[in-house]
């Protein structure tokens, strides 16, 4: 029997499994039948891959070497793939956007499907940063908006590149309208007023962000009581409006004002981000860098206007 990538991806999710009838359970067939295909692929790799156990499979010195040796192989196929797919977009005319879910995708989208010779832009919303750059350097996505904090700098793979698009983009507290804080002169707010607060965030990720909200909250002398997690800005204004806590909003979260809440920048500017551009150097569209950035800026600039029009905090905003 020859060894097929398929066999490849089965020896792989084998030893991530641990044990073939997990395994077998991911692939939807059964055990008995995944177990003669396993013994079959060992046979052709002229040995035992992995040891039996009651509690599983571990990989044999061989395994570990084919398992090794088969993620390799497959990443560089999924890569292949990957850019065979990117000149098929760059053919139909296609543009692949990333970028985390408070990002200006929408406005940076409509930029782009303005552009004579774009037909058609596909968005993919990610909280995850290494998640992003991955599906660049694999060449899924052409573009992604990245947010990058101090102390957490961006490490680029090879053959992705960013430039600057905001420098320092300063977060804001949003509150209810007649929050306490919300109805006191002048429009900055002491980050540690709000002590005594139930706050609402996204869920914890891999941007630094937390660790950064949490090191300003004990600077300020407290422990932020962190209650509530939400990915749905609808309930996280659901909390804010109905007085039950406050969160942290960017100047792109226009989305989350109404008449019914109140925003505040942070005295001292305690928490900001650079916003990034990155994209791949493999990708058939690189070479629109240049403009993808300039539509980003302009995207970016309206939204922090669209959040003007309903507030007029004073925010920190320098863009490059």
């Amino acid at each position: 029997m020859n060894v097929e990538l398929r066999h490849l991806r089965v020896v792989v999710l084998v030893a991530e499994a641990g044990s073939v009838g997990r395994a077998a359970r991911w692939l939807k067939v059964s055990q008995p039948s995944l177990t003669a295909q396993l013994k079959r692929i060992e046979a052709a790799f002229g040995g035992e891959l992995f040891e039996r156990s009651r509690t599983g499979v571990t990989p044999t010195a061989l395994g570990r070497y084919a398992v090794d040796r088969a993620r390799a192989i497959l990443v560089d196929v999924d890569h292949l793939a990957a850019t065979v797919s990117a000149m098929t977009a760059v053919e139909s005319s296609a543009v692949r956007l990333g970028g985390f879910p408070t990002a200006p995708m929408s406005g940076i989208a409509s930029r782009l499907r303005e552009h004579g010779e774009i037909e058609q832009v596909s968005i993919e919303v990610e909280w995850s940063t290494s998640v992003l750059l991955q599906q660049l350097e694999s060449g899924r996505l052409d573009f992604a908006l990245l947010r990058e904090f101090p102390g957490f700098e961006l490490r680029l793979p090879t053959g992705v590149e960013a430039v600057t698009v905001v420098e320092s983009e300063s977060a804001y507290v949003v509150m209810s309208a007649d929050h306490p804080i919300a109805r006191k002169p002048g429009a900055e707010v002491e980050l540690g007023a709000l002590a005594d607060e139930e706050w609402i965030g996204e869920p914890p990720d891999d941007s630094g962000f937390h660790v950064l909200f949490r090191a300003a909250c004990e600077q300020a002398g407290f422990q932020p009581k962190v209650e509530h997690h939400s990915v749905d800005t609808s309930v996280l204004m659901g909390f804010v409006t109905s007085g039950q806590g406050v969160a942290l909003v960017s100047p792109t979260s226009y989305r989350l004002l109404s008449t019914d809440v109140i925003t505040r920048p942070l005295v001292g500017d305690p928490i900001h981000r650079r916003l990034l551009l990155a994209w791949s150097t493999e990708s058939p569209r690189s070479q629109m860098a240049p403009d993808v950035l300039h539509m980003a800026t302009a995207a970016y600039e309206e939204a922090v206007a669209a959040q003007a029009r309903h507030s007029h905090p004073t925010h920190q905003m320098h863009v490059a």
